[in-house]
């Protein structure tokens, strides 16, 4: 699937954005390779650097310079698409009336003209997809929430995806920040982590420092799965992190807390998510949180009669409008909170952001806080 996306960006830029341009042959051919390097950009990093889906080990530098040419590839080719569109519709027009389309439509340069829009596009997004994560905050009632924990406070973290772009400062910053709300609990919903485990660990230890009450919990994330599952569950356990595959804790006698696996397992040969054995010989009147990375897994946990669900994986869709997109992947679930069935879902935006596409427009990267409390039924 990426290669054909690959194959698609670079051949419109080149045919509609390079081709058409009044400049010599050499430079197009010079053009054309940067498009080419820039559209396989992750087929390239995985020779240098490792699997595509894990950072990549090289320098930090090289790889934003390189994700911010494929970003600026992808903005510069919807451009291109959107107005190769309109100026077939206006030369159509102005044929049927006989009149002459203007000079934005018929001057190549004005195709080029594009990239500087994209380019700026592209850099606001690079910043916010780098920057630190706001603090936002939901309260959430239910009639069947037990009366200890009318109040509760739970600081939901997801997507932190330490790597070359999230360090030992972001991982402080976000341990600092999530203390500093004093939380009951606090749950962190799958993608700890992109790499291998001797260059991510040092960074990740700092989730050791996470301090709520009743604890610290979370579940793994298809990214998991990419270097090393075995490991990092092991690690997670060993700093303060209590993972929940397939299985679930009681916070008190009517309060469970379950997690599940991700779907990813099954192209790893790992243990496929539950939610029945993950809520296996709760009592029936006891409210029932879930932990689960991908929001899809929702209907089943509404059929489960799970109460709160609480997922990531979808970065809110990165760019105001691409939610849209991340939706048709994830049954229309994106980013916030959502009614499914009896049971209510809440949406992470992500606290960090995937190095392969670090950009966010309109969609923040979030600390999120859940108040929990008791409604009248």
């Amino acid at each position: 699937m990426m290669a054909i996306i690959s194959l698609l960006l670079s051949a419109l830029v080149i045919m509609q954005g390079i081709k058409p341009q009044k400049i010599s042959k050499l430079w197009k051919i010079i053009l054309s390779a940067i498009t080419l390097l820039a559209a396989f950009k992750f087929y390239i990093q995985r020779i240098f650097g490792g699997a595509m889906f894990a950072a990549p080990e090289i320098p930090p530098w090289i790889l934003l310079v390189t994700t911010w040419l494929f970003a600026l590839l992808m903005f510069y080719a919807l451009f291109l698409l959107v107005y190769g569109i309109v100026r077939k519709c206006v030369i159509f027009i102005c044929r049927r009336k006989n009149k002459t389309p203007g000079r934005f439509f018929t001057e190549p340069l004005w195709r080029a003209a594009g990239i500087i829009p994209a380019a700026i596009l592209v850099t606001l997004g690079m910043y916010g997809g780098l920057k630190n994560p706001e603090v936002r905050h939901y309260e959430l009632s239910f009639p069947d929430l037990p009366d200890k924990f009318d109040g509760m406070k739970i600081v939901h973290l997801s997507d932190i995806h330490a790597d070359p772009f999230t360090g030992e400062s972001k991982l402080q910053y976000i341990v600092e920040v999530s203390n500093s709300l004093a939380p009951d609990m606090i749950v962190i919903t799958g993608d700890f982590v992109d790499g291998r485990s001797a260059v991510r660990e040092k960074a990740l230890r700092h989730l050791a420092g996470l301090q709520a009450p009743f604890g610290v919990y979370g579940v793994p994330g298809n990214h998991e799965y990419y270097s090393g599952y075995t490991r990092w569950m092991e690690f997670l356990a060993d700093n303060n992190v209590v993972m929940l595959e397939n299985r679930h804790v009681m916070l008190a006698e009517d309060f469970a807390l379950g997690g599940v696996t991700d779907p990813a397992a099954a192209k790893r040969g790992g243990e496929l998510p539950d939610i029945g054995a993950a809520f296996e010989n709760v009592p029936e009147n006891s409210f029932r949180l879930l932990l689960a990375h991908q929001p899809k897994l929702a209907a089943g946990a509404a059929e489960k009669k799970v109460d709160l669900q609480l997922s990531g994986h979808t970065h809110g869709g990165m760019i105001y409008g691409m939610d849209l997109l991340v939706g048709c992947f994830n049954h229309g679930l994106v980013s916030g909170i959502y009614k499914v069935g009896e049971m209510k879902l809440v949406i992470s935006n992500g606290t960090g952001i995937w190095n392969g596409f670090p950009l966010r427009l309109g969609r923040p990267a979030e600390i999120v806080v859940l108040t929990l409390r008791k409604s009248v039924k």
